[in-house]
Protein backbone atom coordinates (compact mmCIF):
# COMPACT_ATOMS: atom_id res chain seq x y z
CA UNK A 1 0.00 0.00 0.00
CA UNK A 2 2.73 2.55 1.24
CA UNK A 3 4.25 1.57 -2.59
CA UNK A 4 1.36 2.62 -4.12
CA UNK A 5 0.80 6.14 -2.52
CA UNK A 6 4.61 7.12 -3.18
CA UNK A 7 3.90 6.67 -6.87
CA UNK A 8 1.00 9.14 -6.84
CA UNK A 9 3.53 12.19 -6.29
CA UNK A 10 6.40 12.97 -7.95
CA UNK A 11 10.19 11.88 -7.18
CA UNK A 12 11.15 15.49 -7.17
CA UNK A 13 8.43 16.89 -4.54
CA UNK A 14 9.59 13.77 -2.89
CA UNK A 15 13.11 14.74 -2.60
CA UNK A 16 11.99 18.08 -1.44
CA UNK A 17 10.24 17.73 0.96
CA UNK A 18 13.26 15.29 2.71
CA UNK A 19 15.92 18.02 2.07
CA UNK A 20 15.96 20.36 4.82
CA UNK A 21 19.18 22.81 4.10
CA UNK A 22 17.13 25.43 2.16
CA UNK A 23 16.64 29.02 3.84
CA UNK A 24 13.51 31.58 4.65
CA UNK A 25 11.99 32.48 1.71
CA UNK A 26 12.59 36.81 1.53
CA UNK A 27 10.00 38.66 -0.75
CA UNK A 28 10.70 42.27 -1.19
CA UNK A 29 7.75 44.75 0.53
CA UNK A 30 5.87 47.02 -1.87
CA UNK A 31 6.18 50.63 -1.21
CA UNK A 32 3.21 50.84 -0.22
CA UNK A 33 3.78 48.94 2.61
CA UNK A 34 6.75 50.90 3.99
CA UNK A 35 4.63 54.08 3.32
CA UNK A 36 2.12 52.27 5.83
CA UNK A 37 4.31 50.80 8.44
CA UNK A 38 6.46 54.37 8.71
CA UNK A 39 2.49 55.76 9.03
CA UNK A 40 1.48 53.50 11.59
CA UNK A 41 4.46 54.00 13.60
CA UNK A 42 3.79 57.51 13.66
CA UNK A 43 0.43 57.60 14.52
CA UNK A 44 1.71 55.17 17.22
CA UNK A 45 3.81 57.38 18.75
CA UNK A 46 1.63 60.59 18.04
CA UNK A 47 -0.56 58.75 20.43
CA UNK A 48 1.44 57.50 22.97
CA UNK A 49 3.05 61.29 22.92
CA UNK A 50 -0.16 62.91 23.60
CA UNK A 51 -1.14 60.53 26.25
CA UNK A 52 2.13 61.52 28.04
CA UNK A 53 2.51 64.75 27.28
CA UNK A 54 -0.89 66.59 26.64
CA UNK A 55 -3.91 68.07 28.61
CA UNK A 56 -6.83 68.27 29.97
CA UNK A 57 -8.42 70.83 32.02
CA UNK A 58 -11.80 69.82 33.72
CA UNK A 59 -14.16 73.11 33.50
CA UNK A 60 -17.11 73.46 35.64
CA UNK A 61 -20.57 75.83 34.91
CA UNK A 62 -21.36 77.52 37.75
CA UNK A 63 -24.28 80.01 37.98
CA UNK A 64 -24.53 83.72 39.65
CA UNK A 65 -25.76 87.13 39.53
CA UNK A 66 -24.12 90.54 38.46
CA UNK A 67 -23.65 92.54 42.01
CA UNK A 68 -22.64 95.54 42.90
CA UNK A 69 -20.28 96.16 45.87
CA UNK A 70 -22.15 96.22 48.76
CA UNK A 71 -24.85 93.78 47.52
CA UNK A 72 -28.43 94.11 46.43
CA UNK A 73 -30.55 95.82 48.95
CA UNK A 74 -33.70 94.36 49.52
CA UNK A 75 -36.72 96.66 51.27
CA UNK A 76 -39.23 94.58 53.26
CA UNK A 77 -42.55 95.90 54.59
CA UNK A 78 -41.90 96.36 58.22
CA UNK A 79 -45.94 95.52 58.79
CA UNK A 80 -49.25 94.18 57.12
CA UNK A 81 -51.25 96.16 55.56
CA UNK A 82 -51.56 97.60 51.71
CA UNK A 83 -49.64 100.04 49.75
CA UNK A 84 -51.31 103.50 50.15
CA UNK A 85 -48.25 105.58 48.47
CA UNK A 86 -45.60 104.60 45.86
CA UNK A 87 -43.00 107.62 45.54
CA UNK A 88 -40.77 106.12 42.54
CA UNK A 89 -40.74 104.05 39.77
CA UNK A 90 -37.69 101.42 38.46
CA UNK A 91 -34.92 102.98 37.38
CA UNK A 92 -34.87 106.14 39.13
CA UNK A 93 -32.44 107.09 41.62
CA UNK A 94 -32.73 107.79 44.92
CA UNK A 95 -30.79 109.71 47.96
CA UNK A 96 -30.31 108.43 51.34
CA UNK A 97 -33.49 108.96 53.46
CA UNK A 98 -35.86 109.98 50.62
CA UNK A 99 -39.21 108.60 50.24
CA UNK A 100 -40.39 104.91 48.95
CA UNK A 101 -43.48 103.96 49.60
CA UNK A 102 -46.36 104.00 52.29
CA UNK A 103 -47.75 100.98 53.93
CA UNK A 104 -51.34 101.75 55.69
CA UNK A 105 -53.35 99.14 57.28
CA UNK A 106 -57.21 100.93 57.84
CA UNK A 107 -59.68 99.54 60.76
CA UNK A 108 -62.77 100.71 61.19
CA UNK A 109 -65.30 101.32 64.08
CA UNK A 110 -69.63 99.93 64.22
CA UNK A 111 -70.49 103.11 62.08
CA UNK A 112 -67.72 102.59 59.51
CA UNK A 113 -65.48 105.52 60.03
CA UNK A 114 -61.59 104.75 60.22
CA UNK A 115 -60.21 104.08 63.73
CA UNK A 116 -56.55 105.35 62.04
CA UNK A 117 -58.43 108.53 61.34
CA UNK A 118 -60.20 109.14 64.28
CA UNK A 119 -57.18 108.49 66.29
CA UNK A 120 -55.45 110.72 64.24
CA UNK A 121 -57.64 113.31 64.19
CA UNK A 122 -58.29 113.55 68.06
CA UNK A 123 -53.92 113.64 68.41
CA UNK A 124 -53.90 116.54 66.23
CA UNK A 125 -57.42 117.97 67.90
CA UNK A 126 -55.17 117.67 71.06
CA UNK A 127 -51.66 119.22 69.88
CA UNK A 128 -54.48 122.18 68.74
CA UNK A 129 -55.64 122.73 71.93
CA UNK A 130 -52.10 123.06 73.88
CA UNK A 131 -51.14 124.95 71.20
CA UNK A 132 -54.34 127.58 72.08
CA UNK A 133 -53.30 127.31 75.65
CA UNK A 134 -49.91 128.25 75.39
CA UNK A 135 -51.51 131.14 73.37
CA UNK A 136 -53.71 132.17 76.39
CA UNK A 137 -51.32 131.67 79.05
CA UNK A 138 -49.11 134.03 77.60
CA UNK A 139 -52.17 136.64 77.30
CA UNK A 140 -53.26 136.03 80.72
CA UNK A 141 -49.81 136.33 81.90
CA UNK A 142 -49.00 139.98 79.66
CA UNK A 143 -52.38 140.91 81.02
CA UNK A 144 -51.55 140.92 84.49
CA UNK A 145 -48.15 142.00 83.99
CA UNK A 146 -49.43 145.07 82.02
CA UNK A 147 -51.87 145.14 85.42
CA UNK A 148 -49.50 145.11 87.69
CA UNK A 149 -47.23 147.52 85.74
CA UNK A 150 -50.17 150.23 85.51
CA UNK A 151 -50.65 149.71 89.60
CA UNK A 152 -47.33 150.41 89.83
CA UNK A 153 -47.15 153.43 87.86
CA UNK A 154 -50.13 154.47 90.05
CA UNK A 155 -48.54 153.94 93.09
CA UNK A 156 -45.31 155.94 91.70
CA UNK A 157 -47.95 158.59 91.44
CA UNK A 158 -49.00 158.49 94.72
CA UNK A 159 -45.55 158.08 96.24
CA UNK A 160 -44.37 161.15 94.71
CA UNK A 161 -47.23 163.40 96.01
CA UNK A 162 -47.32 161.85 99.35
CA UNK A 163 -43.24 162.69 99.29
CA UNK A 164 -44.03 166.31 98.15
CA UNK A 165 -46.69 166.63 100.88
CA UNK A 166 -44.57 165.61 103.47
CA UNK A 167 -41.75 167.95 102.23
CA UNK A 168 -43.90 170.75 102.76
CA UNK A 169 -44.82 169.51 105.61
CA UNK A 170 -41.36 169.53 107.07
CA UNK A 171 -41.66 172.94 105.90
CA UNK A 172 -44.26 174.40 107.42
CA UNK A 173 -43.28 171.94 110.93
CA UNK A 174 -40.13 174.17 110.40
CA UNK A 175 -41.26 177.16 110.40
CA UNK A 176 -44.12 176.47 113.14
CA UNK A 177 -41.40 175.74 115.38
CA UNK A 178 -39.71 178.90 114.74
CA UNK A 179 -43.13 180.79 115.33
CA UNK A 180 -43.31 179.01 118.52
CA UNK A 181 -40.41 180.14 119.69
CA UNK A 182 -40.33 183.70 118.98
CA UNK A 183 -43.72 183.77 120.83
CA UNK A 184 -41.86 182.02 123.64
CA UNK A 185 -39.99 184.35 124.12
CA UNK A 186 -43.12 187.65 123.48
CA UNK A 187 -45.08 185.37 126.19
CA UNK A 188 -41.92 185.80 128.75
CA UNK A 189 -42.23 189.68 128.24
CA UNK A 190 -46.20 189.64 129.00
CA UNK A 191 -46.55 190.53 125.21
CA UNK A 192 -48.66 187.19 124.50
CA UNK A 193 -51.20 185.68 126.74
CA UNK A 194 -50.73 182.08 127.76
CA UNK A 195 -53.49 180.79 125.58
CA UNK A 196 -52.29 182.07 122.18
CA UNK A 197 -48.96 180.04 123.01
CA UNK A 198 -50.63 177.19 124.13
CA UNK A 199 -52.76 177.02 120.46
CA UNK A 200 -49.56 177.71 118.81
CA UNK A 201 -48.40 174.55 120.40
CA UNK A 202 -51.24 172.87 119.55
CA UNK A 203 -50.92 173.30 115.88
CA UNK A 204 -47.47 172.53 115.53
CA UNK A 205 -48.34 168.86 117.39
CA UNK A 206 -50.83 168.37 114.51
CA UNK A 207 -49.07 168.95 112.01
CA UNK A 208 -45.90 167.03 113.57
CA UNK A 209 -48.54 163.98 114.02
CA UNK A 210 -50.24 164.99 110.11
CA UNK A 211 -46.36 164.51 109.03
CA UNK A 212 -46.16 160.81 110.86
CA UNK A 213 -49.25 159.96 109.31
CA UNK A 214 -47.99 160.80 105.81
CA UNK A 215 -44.90 158.75 106.71
CA UNK A 216 -46.29 155.70 107.56
CA UNK A 217 -48.94 156.19 103.99
CA UNK A 218 -45.55 156.51 102.84
CA UNK A 219 -43.85 153.62 103.89
CA UNK A 220 -47.15 151.35 103.25
CA UNK A 221 -47.05 152.38 99.54
CA UNK A 222 -43.43 151.02 99.51
CA UNK A 223 -44.74 148.18 100.85
CA UNK A 224 -47.35 147.81 98.51
CA UNK A 225 -44.88 149.06 95.36
CA UNK A 226 -41.76 146.09 96.69
CA UNK A 227 -45.31 143.68 96.93
CA UNK A 228 -46.64 144.41 93.32
CA UNK A 229 -43.40 144.42 91.41
CA UNK A 230 -42.90 140.80 93.57
CA UNK A 231 -46.19 139.75 92.09
CA UNK A 232 -45.19 141.42 88.52
CA UNK A 233 -41.97 139.17 88.68
CA UNK A 234 -43.59 136.07 89.58
CA UNK A 235 -45.99 136.29 87.02
CA UNK A 236 -42.90 135.88 84.40
CA UNK A 237 -41.86 132.78 86.32
CA UNK A 238 -45.23 131.14 86.37
CA UNK A 239 -45.89 131.78 82.53
CA UNK A 240 -42.25 130.11 81.83
CA UNK A 241 -43.09 127.61 84.35
CA UNK A 242 -46.27 126.76 82.03
CA UNK A 243 -45.24 126.84 79.51
CA UNK A 244 -42.45 124.76 79.82
CA UNK A 245 -45.20 122.24 81.05
CA UNK A 246 -47.20 122.61 77.52
CA UNK A 247 -44.30 122.62 75.71
CA UNK A 248 -43.98 119.26 77.18
CA UNK A 249 -47.12 118.24 76.33
CA UNK A 250 -46.80 119.20 72.92
CA UNK A 251 -43.33 117.16 72.74
CA UNK A 252 -45.40 114.24 74.31
CA UNK A 253 -47.93 114.14 71.87
CA UNK A 254 -45.78 114.56 68.78
CA UNK A 255 -44.03 111.80 69.90
CA UNK A 256 -47.03 109.81 70.38
CA UNK A 257 -48.53 111.36 67.01
CA UNK A 258 -44.83 109.98 65.62
CA UNK A 259 -45.17 106.34 67.48
CA UNK A 260 -49.05 106.24 66.00
CA UNK A 261 -48.17 107.03 62.66
CA UNK A 262 -45.11 104.23 63.04
CA UNK A 263 -47.39 101.32 64.60
CA UNK A 264 -50.03 102.40 61.44
CA UNK A 265 -49.41 104.44 58.76
CA UNK A 266 -45.55 103.52 58.31
CA UNK A 267 -43.45 105.50 55.42
CA UNK A 268 -40.87 103.39 54.39
CA UNK A 269 -37.32 105.34 53.30
CA UNK A 270 -34.43 104.95 51.43
CA UNK A 271 -31.42 103.24 53.33
CA UNK A 272 -28.81 104.68 51.25
CA UNK A 273 -28.05 106.23 47.64
CA UNK A 274 -28.80 104.12 44.44
CA UNK A 275 -31.24 103.05 41.86
CA UNK A 276 -34.32 101.39 42.23
CA UNK A 277 -33.83 98.16 39.99
CA UNK A 278 -36.88 96.38 40.98
CA UNK A 279 -40.85 96.89 42.20
CA UNK A 280 -42.19 93.75 43.13
CA UNK A 281 -46.11 95.08 44.23
CA UNK A 282 -48.12 97.94 43.15
CA UNK A 283 -49.88 100.70 44.83
CA UNK A 284 -52.82 99.28 46.37
CA UNK A 285 -51.66 96.24 46.41
CA UNK A 286 -51.57 94.29 50.01
CA UNK A 287 -48.02 93.42 51.35
CA UNK A 288 -47.24 91.02 54.60
CA UNK A 289 -45.07 91.82 57.42
CA UNK A 290 -41.41 90.77 55.93
CA UNK A 291 -42.20 90.50 52.24
CA UNK A 292 -40.01 91.97 50.00
CA UNK A 293 -41.83 95.48 48.17
CA UNK A 294 -38.40 96.48 45.93
CA UNK A 295 -34.82 96.44 45.69
CA UNK A 296 -31.86 99.31 45.45
CA UNK A 297 -28.89 98.64 44.20
CA UNK A 298 -26.33 100.91 45.70
CA UNK A 299 -24.71 103.78 43.76
CA UNK A 300 -21.17 102.29 42.90
CA UNK A 301 -19.06 102.12 39.35
CA UNK A 302 -17.65 98.62 40.61
CA UNK A 303 -19.80 95.54 40.06
CA UNK A 304 -18.59 92.24 40.82
CA UNK A 305 -20.10 88.47 39.81
CA UNK A 306 -21.36 86.03 42.72
CA UNK A 307 -21.31 82.85 41.59
CA UNK A 308 -22.19 79.41 43.77
CA UNK A 309 -20.22 76.28 43.70
CA UNK A 310 -21.31 73.04 45.42
CA UNK A 311 -18.80 70.91 47.65
CA UNK A 312 -17.89 68.54 45.01
CA UNK A 313 -16.30 71.52 42.92
CA UNK A 314 -15.14 73.97 45.66
CA UNK A 315 -11.91 72.01 46.37
CA UNK A 316 -10.39 73.36 43.20
CA UNK A 317 -11.26 77.28 42.99
CA UNK A 318 -8.42 78.87 44.16
CA UNK A 319 -7.91 82.95 44.47
CA UNK A 320 -6.87 84.46 41.45
CA UNK A 321 -8.04 81.84 38.88
CA UNK A 322 -9.20 83.32 35.30
CA UNK A 323 -12.99 82.80 34.99
CA UNK A 324 -14.89 82.61 31.57
CA UNK A 325 -18.26 84.19 32.09
CA UNK A 326 -21.43 84.16 29.84
CA UNK A 327 -24.29 86.72 30.29
CA UNK A 328 -27.68 85.04 29.71
CA UNK A 329 -28.67 88.48 28.55
CA UNK A 330 -26.22 88.53 25.64
CA UNK A 331 -25.66 85.22 23.96
CA UNK A 332 -21.94 83.93 23.83
CA UNK A 333 -22.26 82.88 20.15
CA UNK A 334 -22.53 86.38 19.22
CA UNK A 335 -21.00 88.87 21.72
CA UNK A 336 -18.70 86.43 23.16
CA UNK A 337 -17.65 86.02 26.87
CA UNK A 338 -16.35 88.11 28.93
CA UNK A 339 -13.09 87.48 31.71
CA UNK A 340 -12.87 87.86 35.43
CA UNK A 341 -10.70 86.69 37.97
CA UNK A 342 -11.80 85.00 41.51
CA UNK A 343 -11.74 87.57 44.36
CA UNK A 344 -12.61 85.72 47.53
CA UNK A 345 -14.07 82.36 48.18
CA UNK A 346 -16.27 81.80 50.99
CA UNK A 347 -15.18 79.61 54.10
CA UNK A 348 -18.09 77.60 55.00
CA UNK A 349 -21.51 76.22 53.06
CA UNK A 350 -24.53 78.08 52.68
CA UNK A 351 -27.93 76.07 52.46
CA UNK A 352 -29.37 76.84 49.32
CA UNK A 353 -32.59 78.33 50.92
CA UNK A 354 -30.59 81.20 53.06
CA UNK A 355 -29.45 82.32 49.72
CA UNK A 356 -31.19 85.81 47.96
CA UNK A 357 -30.47 83.98 44.56
CA UNK A 358 -31.75 80.84 45.07
CA UNK A 359 -34.01 80.87 41.95
CA UNK A 360 -30.41 81.15 40.11
CA UNK A 361 -29.32 77.91 40.66
CA UNK A 362 -30.01 75.52 38.41
CA UNK A 363 -29.13 71.97 39.92
CA UNK A 364 -30.87 70.05 42.37
CA UNK A 365 -29.77 67.99 45.49
CA UNK A 366 -26.76 69.97 45.90
CA UNK A 367 -26.35 70.09 49.30
CA UNK A 368 -24.95 73.10 50.58
CA UNK A 369 -23.28 76.35 48.68
CA UNK A 370 -20.07 78.57 48.13
CA UNK A 371 -20.14 82.06 47.82
CA UNK A 372 -17.28 83.54 44.94
CA UNK A 373 -16.97 86.39 44.35
CA UNK A 374 -15.31 87.22 40.87
CA UNK A 375 -14.16 90.51 39.63
CA UNK A 376 -14.48 91.54 36.21
CA UNK A 377 -12.17 92.93 34.28
CA UNK A 378 -13.92 95.62 33.03
CA UNK A 379 -17.65 96.85 33.98
CA UNK A 380 -18.89 96.94 30.25
CA UNK A 381 -19.58 94.70 27.24
CA UNK A 382 -19.12 95.20 24.07
CA UNK A 383 -22.57 95.29 21.71
CA UNK A 384 -22.24 96.11 18.51
CA UNK A 385 -19.26 98.20 18.72
CA UNK A 386 -20.43 99.82 21.65
CA UNK A 387 -19.53 99.44 25.45
CA UNK A 388 -22.79 98.58 27.27
CA UNK A 389 -22.64 98.92 31.65
CA UNK A 390 -23.90 95.53 33.12
CA UNK A 391 -26.65 95.59 35.17
CA UNK A 392 -26.86 94.59 38.47
CA UNK A 393 -29.44 91.27 38.86
CA UNK A 394 -28.36 90.21 35.49
CA UNK A 395 -27.52 85.63 35.49
CA UNK A 396 -24.59 84.52 34.55
CA UNK A 397 -23.20 81.15 33.59
CA UNK A 398 -19.29 80.90 34.71
CA UNK A 399 -16.34 78.27 33.19
CA UNK A 400 -14.33 77.67 35.99
CA UNK A 401 -11.12 75.58 35.32
CA UNK A 402 -11.15 72.96 38.44
CA UNK A 403 -8.92 70.70 37.82
CA UNK A 404 -5.65 70.53 34.40
CA UNK A 405 -3.77 66.69 34.47
CA UNK A 406 -2.00 64.52 31.82
CA UNK A 407 -4.38 62.54 29.82
CA UNK A 408 -2.89 59.42 30.90
CA UNK A 409 -3.86 60.60 34.28
CA UNK A 410 -7.38 60.78 33.96
CA UNK A 411 -7.39 57.37 31.80
CA UNK A 412 -5.47 55.64 35.00
CA UNK A 413 -7.81 57.33 37.51
CA UNK A 414 -9.91 54.41 37.36
CA UNK A 415 -7.03 52.57 38.96
CA UNK A 416 -6.05 55.29 40.87
CA UNK A 417 -9.24 55.21 42.22
CA UNK A 418 -9.07 51.47 42.95
CA UNK A 419 -5.70 51.83 44.79
CA UNK A 420 -6.65 54.33 47.46
CA UNK A 421 -10.26 52.10 48.32
CA UNK A 422 -7.65 49.69 48.70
Amino acid sequence: MLSKSNHLYRNDFLESKNNHNQGTIITNPSLSQNVFLVLSILVLLSILSFLVFAEYTRRETLSGVVSPIGGMVKVKSNKSGYISKLFVKEGVKVKKSSPLYEVKYERFDSSGVGLQEKISISIDSKYKLIKDRKVQESQKSNMEFQSYTKEINNLDSEIKILENVISLSNKEIELSENLLLRQGKLLENNYLSEIDYQKQKLDLISKEYKLENNNLNLQKLLRERENLLDRRKSVKLNLEIKLKDLDRQLEDTEREKVEYLYQSDSQVRSPLEGTITSILTEKGHSVKDGQVVLTIAPESTETFVELYASSRDIGFIRLGQNVKLRFDAYPYEKFGVQSGVVKSIAKSAVAPELIENRRLIRKEDIGGLYQIQVQLTKPTITIYGKEEELISGMTVSADVEIDTRNIYEWILEPFYSIKGKI
